[in-house]
């Protein structure tokens, strides 16, 4: 069993918040019409990730709603934005007292939002209840096609019977995708479907999938290679060799391009020489220049210290004529007084040399010195005018040889441009080719993976169509095992029966025998067992006999599913189940409904909760001791408030 239970439901509104009290086992809400009696039912399953039907007084005052409710083993709190809806946040608390709260989406959402198999509110309850997501094929007549997840939503479809929707459908048959979820579900529940079975299902799918996938990818293959002639591998191993030769010839060619150039640049090679030769001559008259310069500087400097000798000889001859004869008190140099001085007669009182002693006079002296210096200063500036005539020739073939080199130079460049220009252009052609052919080389190398690829998935297909036939046979297998399943059936069917004859169904007698179709789940009546006199939900004349056909049903289902402890949601919601019964006419009718209803629930429903919306109102007996809550709503009277106590509108 699916173990739900609700405690409060909360609405916060702009003014208030307003508490509904649910844990009792049975909640009776009645009263006038426009009290919010419906509102009660719309939000409990608002919360659990249904739509809501936005009255005047929810779109105008309430801002959200909080669901605290049971759910397996977790005290659980759903919170609910009214305008901002597409999240759901829960809260939920186990018995050792750990919480955690997750923002769930109402659809799935791109990630799981817990552990790695919770998508959204659905998914979220159902992993609180220990219970696997649920997939079916999302359209059983093709192959091909995709899994959806049944959800919550699913599931309640036998748990709420909303009022808008109680006489116009059943099993959603409106809706082409609900009608085949709400039947796998309900095969689901009666164990004509089991968890091995859909498990098996959901394999069959996917690999039928998976098979079309890699189907589709094959011919996509072989269509896009078959127009180059890439079909097969032998087609693409030709190609290459012949690309391979090409290569070769052209990396060929590249050789024979270079091994020329190498050839046709010794061509130049007598003008590298001469150029070279020419560097060296260059570079000798440059250092010949250097020291031509250098010993010019030198006799020049030499020259000027000649003269400069010159100059002081002359000087020295003038002084030593002044002073010539003149006797010295006193020493010139530090002031010595030389007469106290004792000295020969013979001998000067001046520097004591001996007077007698016969030396050439000091003009003999200076002339032979300047006639010597004349002399050498005239050899100096021969040498020099001689240097400097060598120096303006070696500058003169120095500037000849450096222009020569020049023009040696910028022919050589001219030479090697138009040359290498030719060469350039010639070896971008081949080097173009090799790069061509070696990408188409490399193309052909990837290419050939396709077709070992398209063997593979071929593999792939076949090994998946045999995995499928088996899939197939074990499915067969379990199908033909689910004798609990048809014995469930067979239950549901007396069981539906006893109700519908408890309730005192018009057109039903105890003759009659209910039939549900094992194919289509048509839940179908037969007068005295005539199938040919069968009438269902669509045929069955009045708006009250449908809603009666359809509370019938869900409380035989759930009394079958407490009975075999079935998976389905322990709680049901029934909005206004005598919709089109006028209760002073059918008073019997409302009576019979009550009294089976909370019979149920003091019997084989006591671990199922009721919410029930409606009208007019019948407590039940007192001898039954239920665990039972009325509550009586009108916007007229203050002590039976509506749902928003302060709203008054339409």
């Amino acid at each position: 069993m699916m173990f739900i239970h609700f405690k409060t439901l909360s609405l916060q509104c702009k003014e208030s918040k307003e508490v509904i009290d649910l844990t009792q086992q049975v909640s009776f809400f009645h009263g006038k019409i426009g009290s919010g009696k419906s509102s009660i039912a719309r939000l409990i399953s608002f919360s659990l990730g249904g739509g809501l039907e936005k009255t005047s007084a929810i779109q105008s005052e309430a801002i959200s709603v909080i669901l605290e409710l049971e759910v397996g083993e977790y005290q659980v709190l759903l919170e609910r934005n009214i305008n901002n809806d597409n999240f759901i946040n829960a809260t939920c608390l186990d018995q050792e007292q750990k919480a955690f709260t997750v923002n769930a989406p109402v659809y799935n959402n791109q990630g799981p939002i817990w552990g790695d198999q919770v998508y959204n509110i659905s998914d979220l309850i159902f992993h609180l209840l220990k219970l696997k997501v649920l997939k079916i094929a999302a359209n059983k007549s093709r192959e091909d096609s995709g899994l959806v997840r049944l959800t919550l939503r699913n599931f309640m479809w036998y748990c709420y019977l909303d009022q808008n929707k109680l006489d116009s459908t059943f099993f959603r048959h409106e809706d082409s995708s609900k009608a085949r979820n709400s039947k796998e579900v309900l095969k689901y529940i009666l164990q004509y479907s089991t968890q091995k079975l859909i498990d098996l299902e959901e394999k069959l799918q996917e690999s039928r999938k998976q098979r079309f996938t890699d189907t589709s990818t094959v011919e996509r293959l072989r269509e896009f290679l078959k127009q180059f002639g890439f079909s097969t591998l032998e087609e693409i191993d030709k190609i290459g060799n012949d690309i391979r030769n090409k290569l070769f010839q052209a990396k060929e060619d590249r050789k024979k391009q270079e091994l020329g150039y190498m050839q046709e640049t010794h061509n130049s090679d007598r003008l590298r020489d001469s150029i070279r030769s020419m560097i060296l001559d260059i570079a000798s008259l440059e250092q010949s220049l250097f020291d031509l310069e250098s010993r010019i500087k030198q006799q020049e400097s030499l020259k000027s210290e000649l003269i400069a000798s010159k100059f002081k000889l002359a000087k020295n001859e003038s002084v030593a004529t002044l002073f010539q004869g003149v006797e010295f008190d006193n020493c010139p140099d530090c002031g010595t007084n030389l007469k106290a001085r004792i000295h020969d007669a013979d001998h000067c009182n001046l520097c004591g040399t001996e007077v007698g002693q016969t030396h050439p006079t000091l003009n003999e002296q200076s002339e032979v010195i300047q006639t010597d210096l004349d002399d050498r200063v005239k050899d100096l500036d021969a040498s020099i005018d001689l240097h400097k005539t060598a120096l303006i020739k070696a500058k003169k073939e120095l500037a000849s040889k450096q222009k020569k080199r020049n023009e040696f130079d910028v022919q050589l460049g001219q030479e090697l441009r138009q040359y290498e220009s030719i060469f350039l252009s010639n070896i971008r052609k081949v080097d173009q080719t090799v790069a061509k052919l070696t990408e188409r080389l490399r193309s052909l190398d990837r290419l050939k993976r396709m077709p070992e690829e398209i063997n593979r998935l071929e593999q792939n297909a076949a090994d998946l169509f045999k995995a499928e036939h088996q899939l197939k046979q074990k499915i067969r297998e379990e199908r033909e095992s689910l004798i609990k399943g048809e014995s469930l059936i067979e239950e549901l069917e007396k069981e539906f029966l006893r109700i519908l004859l408890e309730v005192g169904v018009p057109g039903v007698t105890v003759e009659d025998k209910v039939h549900i179709n094992r194919k289509n789940w048509e839940v179908a009546i037969w007068p005295k067992e005539q199938e040919h006199l069968k009438w269902n939900f669509y045929n069955a004349g009045s708006g009250g006999k449908k809603t009666l056909f359809n509370s019938c049903f869900m409380l035989a289902l759930h009394v079958i599913a407490a009975k075999n402890d079935l998976p389905l949601p322990t709680f049901i919601i029934i909005d206004t189940p005598m919709k089109n019964i006028d209760k002073e006419i059918n008073l019997e009718i409302f009576r019979n409904f009550y009294n089976l209803v909370y019979e149920l629930a003091a019997d084989v429903l006591d671990k199922t909760q009721f919410v029930i919306v409606d009208n007019n109102f019948i407590p039940p007996a007192a001898e039954l001791k239920l665990n039972f809550f009325d509550r009586y709503m009108t916007a007229d009277e203050l002590d039976n408030p509506p749902l928003i106590r302060y709203y008054q509108g339409p």
